[in-house]
């Protein structure tokens, strides 16, 4: 199939890759493959302003971890202090200190765990709802909109951070530019992006028939696994869906230098609970133990953490 061309290698032949992923304002959308570089994306893409709209209170209190997370933002805020230390012992050997951005920064509690930790802290995020929280939970002071719109000075900061962001961003490559910009000479940009649809284990679990699955594991993550649809289907929170190739490719685009890369698990916390059958917490252990493997050798996974820096 053709298609407008790729963010990464500007291709033009896709293939169809997953059909009627999410659904929004009573249109359907699948998930497309470059075949010549492996990025896969959203199609047909969403209007930027129908993406911004997504990102309220209502995401934050249950979309916002796409099911794999237990409790809102706020409740399952402790449950993520062990992924923010592995992020900063990761950028602290690169800029100790400095003045660190959070591109997408939420309700701010990664940065009040980086200022704790002696970083200078800024954040942008689209949503209106967590800017406001971030002000009242930690007296952060976080502006509204895109990074575009932040109209923050060139070279303004040793460190940027997207976690789990890029994937959101109707125009990553644009995005990385304005990082570039607005890092000092040599700053350092750490993005944390999900690759589940491209690992290996996703490719295998495709291939398990759905009839076997369905009544043995738990729903909700078979539909976090993308092995069962939801109806009606969620809305297109990930407008694209990177591996450490491609997204490595991106950064390469933008003028950014990958000096590092890290790859990890998100284990399903929720079949984690007294509720749970025998067979999910053997899931959920089998889980814990893959996540300790793919951190160990450092295999694609779920996630993966690059560090690039600016020339």
């Amino acid at each position: 199939m053709k298609s407008h061309p790729c963010l990464v290698c500007d291709g033009s032949d896709y293939q169809r890759y997953l059909t009627e992923v999410y659904s929004l304002n009573e249109r359907s959308f699948d998930l497309i493959r470059c075949r010549s570089c492996g990025m896969v994306r959203i199609e047909p893409p969403p209007e930027t302003e129908e993406v911004r709209a997504l990102y309220n209170a209502a995401y934050f209190n249950q979309d916002f971890s796409c099911g794999v997370r237990k409790g809102t933002y706020l409740e399952s805020e402790a449950m993520r202090v062990e992924e923010y230390r592995e992020i900063l012992n990761l950028i602290r050997p690169y800029r100790p200190a400095g003045k660190l951005l959070e591109v997408g920064c939420a309700a701010g509690s990664f940065l009040n765990y980086a200022r704790r930790s002696g970083y200078e802290v800024a954040g942008v995020d689209v949503s209106e709802w967590a800017a406001r929280t971030a002000a009242e939970q930690f007296g952060l002071q976080v502006r509204v909109g895109r990074l575009f719109e932040a109209g923050y000075p060139e070279a303004s900061f040793d460190v940027a951070f997207l976690g789990d962001l890029l994937e959101h961003e109707p125009d990553p490559l644009g995005l990385l530019l304005e990082i570039k910009r607005v890092l000092k000479p040599h700053g350092l940009v750490a993005i944390k992006a999900p690759t589940y649809v491209n690992s290996f284990y996703f490719r295998v679990a495709r291939r398990i028939p759905g009839s076997w699955l369905m009544g043995r594991l738990d729903l909700r993550l078979l539909q976090a696994m993308k092995l069962a649809h939801q109806r009606p289907a969620p809305p297109p929170y990930h407008l694209y869906e990177f591996n450490r190739a491609t997204l490595t490719r991106l950064l390469e685009k933008a003028g950014l230098s990958v000096v590092q890369h890290r790859t990890s698990l998100l284990v399903p916390e929720f079949l984690d609970s007294w509720k749970a059958s025998p067979f999910d917490r053997f899931v959920y252990y089998g889980f814990k133990l893959l996540k300790s493997v793919v951190v160990t050798l450092n295999l694609p996974a779920g996630h993966v953490l690059i560090l690039a820096e600016k020339g």
